[in-house]
């Protein structure tokens, strides 16, 4: 149960309080109004919630924080009895006001972070799957959703904001539960929400490709991923380490920026320059077994039920997590042996069917080239692909997407994604412009007929990929979003084509 804080000892800028008060709610959204509540006001890419203030004091806010820059004298003469605090950047401030609201909950838990452009979600299951095994209570953070321990909760973005960030590690160790691992998107690191969390490690999986629609080049991309380090290099953590996948592109880069922060750094990947390390023995349909290595020395082999060759990274990230914090770490090869995550190169066809249908959430170049490559692998009659791209994201890597598609795949068929308020014919054109002349594709607008249409097609050991929405169960159109799952679909025209 959170008590009412005192407004100075929430705002470490404190000059400009005249009023000390009482607080006993924070919020940036000025429908969340309850009573002696902090509004703070945030300036967003569509909308700007100072022009929310009024709002926020006629539902019941007591104080107000604001951007110095925004021209609040008429507001303050109207309400004289409400305390205005001026910020520089009340976006940044807000993850300071939340983390002292809540008493600060990530100086009194475990906290990993993992982040990279693929890869995240997976090696969060991975290591919950370690953590569980070892009989901690755990919360998980990310894409798919939140959990404290077997609880449940609505997950909006892949990192929520800053408020919503610490409210969960409050709710977390009231419920018993002190170990978390949460992904860390390159928009929250950049927008703030995970500043003044105390990282206990960090781990960076890959570094390719996307949000440039948001970032803009490839090198403020990596200038707002190596935030991440930062934030661990003010953690009052003592054994703080960054665990980096050894093949990362960049990685050089990466490590001489880590160095410079006087962080530790562990590798893990490929090749015997790694801390850990595999040695690959096979990559099937039904498994994938290595030979896992720790600091050049043989540990034992490891099964497990994902696929790809990037899974194996994504293990091997875990496991080094594993070694480096003292687990037992035979007890966590065993624990990641049969852990599955939805969306994630997941088989939706049964063993007895003659071709396999695979859903994946690859969205990116890179992420459609592990998966298709996986696939290429297992060595299919042919490769048949159906994919898109969402509409107002980066357009940049729509080209790049059709050549990974093109690179691997027999036939491909091109359909809708998550249009959003992008018209059709731009998004397919953007892709288009990555097809030479030599893939048999086509266009289908309709993405449950895209699905069945490969269905219709696929032959004797063939792999149908399905790209792009992996877990989704929804799709987003302009004025709408309606139900649909890529599994439920798929299922459904193969329950028809084998009834």
């Amino acid at each position: 149960m959170i008590k009412k804080k005192l407004l100075t000892n929430i705002i470490k800028n404190n000059q400009n309080i005249k009023t000390n008060i009482e607080i006993a709610h924070i919020t940036s959204d000025s429908r969340d109004i309850k009573k002696d509540t902090l509004f703070i006001a945030i300036k967003g890419f569509k909308d700007d919630g100072h022009s929310y203030i009024e709002n926020a004091i006629k539902n019941g806010s007591i104080a107000i924080l604001h951007n110095k820059s925004f021209d609040i004298i008429n507001i303050k003469n109207k309400y004289e009895n409400i305390v205005f605090i001026e910020s520089l950047d009340t976006r940044k401030e807000m993850s300071s006001i939340a983390s002292l609201f809540y008493d600060e909950p990530t100086k009194k838990s475990v906290v990993i972070a993992v982040c990279g452009t693929n890869g995240k979600t997976t090696t969060t299951y991975l290591i919950k799957a370690i953590l569980d095994n070892a009989k901690k209570t755990t919360t998980l953070i990310g894409t798919i959703k939140n959990m404290i321990g077997e609880k449940i909760l609505e997950t909006k973005h892949t990192t929520p904001e800053s408020i919503d960030l610490q409210k969960l590690f409050s709710d977390m160790l009231e419920a018993g539960s002190n170990h978390a691992i949460m992904e860390a998107s390159s928009h929250a690191l950049f927008l703030g929400r995970c500043d003044n969390i105390d990282y206990d490690a960090v781990i960076f999986s890959n570094f390719t490709e996307d949000h440039l629609d948001f970032h803009n080049t490839m090198d403020e991309y990596f200038k707002a991923k190596c935030l991440v380090f930062d934030i661990l290099k003010n953690s009052d953590k003592k054994n703080k380490k960054a665990i980096i996948n050894i093949h990362t592109e960049m990685f050089n880069k990466m490590k001489s920026y880590i160095k410079n922060l006087g962080l530790d750094i562990i590798t893990y990947g490929l090749t015997e320059n790694a801390d850990y390390y595999a040695k690959i023995k096979s990559l099937s349909i039904n498994n994938i077994e290595y030979e896992f290595y720790a600091k050049g020395k043989y540990i034992k082999d490891v099964s497990l039920r994902l696929l790809g060759e990037f899974n194996v990274l994504n293990s091997l990230s875990a496991l080094a997590y594993a070694a480096e914090y003292g687990y037992d770490i035979n007890n966590a090869i065993d624990a990641i042996k049969d852990t599955q995550v939805d969306g994630r190169f997941e088989i939706v066809t049964k063993s007895e069917m003659p071709f396999t249908v695979v859903v994946d959430y690859a969205h990116t170049p890179d992420g459609l080239i592990n998966v298709l490559s996986a696939a290429k692998k297992l060595k299919p009659n042919r490769i048949i692909t159906v994919f898109g791209c969402g509409g107002d994201r980066d357009r940049k890597k729509r080209p790049l997407m059709a050549n990974a598609v093109e690179k691997y795949s027999d036939i491909a068929f091109l359909t809708l994604d998550n249009p959003r308020t992008e018209a059709f014919n731009q998004i397919m054109a953007d892709i288009e412009k990555g097809f030479s002349q030599s893939l048999k594709y086509e266009k289908i607008i309709s993405r449950e007929k895209a699905i069945e249409k490969a269905i219709d097609e696929a032959m004797e050991n063939d792999i149908i990929i399905i790209a792009g929405k992996g877990h989704e169960t929804y799709q987003i159109f302009k004025n709408k979003t309606i139900d649909f799952d890529d599994r439920k679909v798929a299922w459904e025209k193969l329950s028809k084509k084998f009834q």
